[in-house]
């Protein structure tokens, strides 16, 4: 996605670390095939994995022995070597990747390294070196053992590389001059804009309706802004976190741009040459699964510690109902009073309508009234574990919270951060519960939560 400088750094052979559970490794593996399933086929699976249809698809017999001889690898753990001489290339590129009082910094460098550091390497960011980003292209098209921090999965890199993630979500927008007196209405056919060379940000513009021939590439960010700025293109297409800190960097005067239309959001990823060892692609893309969903220790992920380092918290475009929440909440609390054990089993199975099919962030929860979780319907890793006084990311207890006010008034609303590891950041977040007398006598606090959409946010009610 990308322009100027890049880090590159060469990997001595190690010795190769083991997943700290297989549990993660084998959802590793089902992420990095579905990456390469169409989306239709992917949700015949998935329907046919939770047993609502069958999957009907012809798939080539060699693929499905090979997933089925990876799923039974894992025993008690995978092991997958450390390519020798891996390369490892990023751009500089805040927050993302960049270099700042000498030292490479960013959301996808302190990743990679807690990801080397989980599979047992002792190498830290302090072995990348500065290349350029043609340079670098380059290399990981034709040099096995290549990999790039972080890359845009467009269509049409899809089959030249191997991909581990998402890492995040990026959006492209439009920069402008503030007196230039374009809106979300203008033609973007009729505008004259930047991209930078080999980026992402042409493929956004042209998709959107930009006209090629009005397309200039440059080299750097630092080109892009002075030509918006002196008026030789009407925008710059770039991602939002990157581009602004690029004018804040390179413009005469920040305060004379801002951000037009959004033309799309970037999912990066870790991008390796096809000839990379596809054992070690996958406990990459295993890592990274367990860097966002392992709540195991503090009840905050890795992945949240790193994204809070760097940018703040968002709001959701696309928010569930606060009604849909409640009605969940109160139809898990009804199945809990009538059949309490068989109701736990069917939340942490993922069943309907605990686990919502057709909207992935509405699910149920349970916790008994000493913040024990009993059942989450899609991650049950924390089962069985006393969660009082652990919090999320900004040190609000929020579990000790829900469980205090269910006790307390019976149901309530309870706010705090979380990341969501399809949206990718850091999102507020609210969940509604309520306490119940369950079929068993025992005490229950169901819960179920919403992202805060972004109009809650804007609007003089909230």
């Amino acid at each position: 996605m990308n322009d100027h400088d890049l880090v590159s750094g060469s990997i001595q052979k190690r010795s190769p670390g083991l997943m700290s559970s297989g549990y993660w490794y084998v959802f590793g593996v089902l992420s990095y095939f579905f990456s390469y399933t169409d989306d239709r086929i992917r949700e015949k699976m998935w329907l046919n994995y939770k047993g609502e249809k069958q999957f009907t698809h012809d798939m080539d017999g060699k693929l499905i022995l090979a997933i089925l001889a990876l799923l039974i690898l894992p025993a008690g753990g995978f092991a997958a070597p450390i390519p020798d001489d891996l390369q490892i290339l990023t751009e500089d590129n805040a927050p993302l990747n960049y270099i700042e009082n000498g030292t490479l910094q960013g959301i996808t460098v302190d990743m990679m390294e807690e990801i080397l550091n989980r599979m047992g390497s002792n190498l830290t960011r302090d072995s990348f070196k500065v290349i350029s980003w043609n340079d670098a292209y380059t290399q990981i098209s034709n040099n096995p053992d290549t990999m790039i921090l972080a890359m845009d999965r467009l269509p049409e890199r899809e089959d030249q590389f191997l991909w581990a993630g998402p890492v995040i979500t990026v959006p492209q927008v439009l920069f402008v001059r503030t007196d230039s007196n374009l809106s979300d209405e203008t033609d973007i056919g009729a505008l004259r804009i930047v991209t930078i060379t080999d980026d992402c940000g042409k493929t956004y513009a042209i998709n959107a309706g930009a006209d090629e021939s009005n397309i200039v590439e440059v080299p750097s960010t630092g080109d892009a802004v002075r030509m918006v700025e002196n008026g030789s293109v009407d925008a710059w297409v770039y991602n939002e976190l990157a581009g602004m800190k690029a004018i804040d960097q390179f413009a005469k005067d920040p305060n004379t741009f801002g951000m037009g239309k959004e033309l799309g959001s970037s999912r990066v990823y870790y991008a390796f040459n096809r000839g990379t060892s596809p054992a070690f692609v996958q406990e990459v893309n295993a890592t990274i699964q367990s860097l966002k969903r392992d709540r195991s220790e503090t009840g905050v992920t890795g992945y949240e510690h790193i994204i809070s380092r760097y940018i703040g918290v968002q709001c959701s475009f696309n928010s569930t109902g606060k009604e849909k929440v409640i009605d969940l909440v109160n139809k898990t609390a009804i199945a809990l009073s009538s059949d309490a054990p068989g109701t736990i089993a069917d939340i942490n199975a993922g069943k309907a309508p605990y686990r919502d099919p057709t909207d992935p962030e509405l699910y149920a929860f349970v916790f008994d009234k000493n913040v024990t979780l009993l059942a989450n319907s899609v991650n049950s890793a924390n089962n069985g574990k006393n969660l009082s006084g652990t919090t999320d990311v900004t040190g609000k207890a929020f579990r000790d919270d829900m469980v205090d006010g269910a006790v307390r008034n019976g149901t309530g609303w309870v706010s705090y951060v979380y990341s969501n590891p399809d949206s990718l950041g850091l999102y507020q977040k609210m969940s509604y519960y309520q306490l119940v007398n369950g079929s068993d006598g025992i005490s229950y606090i169901v819960g179920a939560g919403r992202y805060v959409s972004c109009d809650e946010v804007t609007s003089p009610e909230s």
